[in-house]
C-alpha cells in the first residue's frame, strides 16, 4: 500500500490523447466525468468530488469501472482507499474475486505517474484514506469463523497474475465490455471440452490455438448476461446537485491550481 508522503511527490504525466484512449479502450463510464489532471497535480490530496485512478490498474491488472462489490467490501473492511492501493495488491484481490489466489513474479515500474480523475461516486462516500498514524481496523467479530477448506482451496488454485482477455473478465462478472447481451462466453479447450472460469484461470496463456472461444445464447427466460454481471458491481451513486461535486471540468481544475 502506498503511503501519503510518497504519493504527494508523484505527478501525473498522462496527456489528453492518453486519457481518450483509456476512456474508449476500457469503457470508463462517461457518467463519472473522467478528466485529465493538471501536469503538476498529485493523486492526493483529492480534488473535491473526484478520486484518482491509476491507468496501470486497467491495462495490467484487470481493473474496471464500476468496481465489484467484493473489491469495495475488502477495501472498506481494511479502511484503505482505492487510490492508495498498489496495483499488485488490487490484482490479488481481483484474482480472488475470480475464485483464484495469486502470486507475483515481476515488478511494475512508474505506475504512479499516470492517472485519470473520475467522480468519487464510484466508491462509498465514507471510504477513508489510511495514514501511517491511522488506527488499525476493528477486530474480527466474535462470531467470525475461519473457513479452512476455502483457504486451502484458494492456495491450491494458485495461479500467475496476468492480463486477462476481456471475455475472461466478463465471465468473472468484473467487466461489462460485451456487445452481445443475449449471449455469454464459453471456452472449449483440448478435445472440445467446455471450461469453467476456474479451469480457464489455470491456463498459462490465452494465445493458444487450441482454445475455442464462443458466444452461447442465454437460455430462454434468463435475463441478459450483462444484467447478471451488473448485479456483481458496486452501484454508482447519484450525482450531488452542488458545485464542486462530480462535475469538475479541466478548466476549473487548472484555475484551482493557479
Amino acid at each position: 500500500m502506498a503511503n501519503k508522503s510518497n504519493l504527494s511527490f508523484c505527478f501525473n504525466i498522462l496527456n489528453r490523447n492518453g486519457l481518450e484512449w483509456y476512456v474508449n479502450q476500457y469503457s470508463i463510464p462517461t457518467s463519472l466525468n473522467p478528466i485529465l489532471p493538471a501536469k503538476d497535480m498529485t493523486i492526493y490530496p483529492f480534488v473535491p468530488g473526484k478520486i484518482g485512478v491509476y491507468t496501470r490498474m486497467f491495462d495490467y491488472h484487470n481493473y474496471r469501472l464500476p468496481l465489484t462489490k467484493f473489491l469495495v467490501k475488502v477495501l472498506m473492511f481494511h479502511e484503505v482507499h482505492l487510490s492508495q492501493m498498489n496495483p499488485f495488491g488490487l490484482a490479488k484481490i481481483r484474482k480472488k474475486n475470480a475464485c483464484c489466489y495469486s502470486w507475483i513474479t515481476r515488478s511494475l515500474k512508474d505506475w504512479k505517474d499516470c492517472f485519470v480523475l473520475v467522480d468519487d461516486r464510484c466508491v462509498p462516500s465514507d471510504m477513508t484514506w489510511r495514514l501511517k498514524r491511522s488506527r488499525l481496523p476493528y477486530p474480527l467479530p466474535e462470531d467470525f469463523e475461519f473457513n479452512r477448506d476455502l483457504y486451502a482451496a484458494l492456495i491450491k488454485e494458485a495461479g500467475r497474475v496476468q492480463k486477462f482477455p476481456e471475455h475472461i473478465l466478463v465471465m468473472g462478472r468484473i467487466s461489462t465490455i460485451w456487445t452481445e447481451p443475449e449471449y455469454y462466453h464459453t471456452i472449449n479447450g483440448t478435445e472440445r471440452v467446455t471450461m469453467g472460469l476456474k479451469e480457464a484461470l489455470r491456463l498459462k496463456s490465452f494465445d493458444s490455438t487450441e482454445l475455442d472461444i464462443r458466444a452461447t445464447r442465454m437460455p430462454k427466460g434468463d435475463p441478459p448476461y450483462l444484467t447478471v454481471v451488473k448485479e456483481n458491481l458496486y452501484p454508482i451513486r447519484d450525482p450531488v446537485a452542488t458545485t464542486g461535486q462530480g462535475g469538475w471540468t479541466l478548466a476549473l481544475l487548472h484555475k484551482r491550481r493557479m
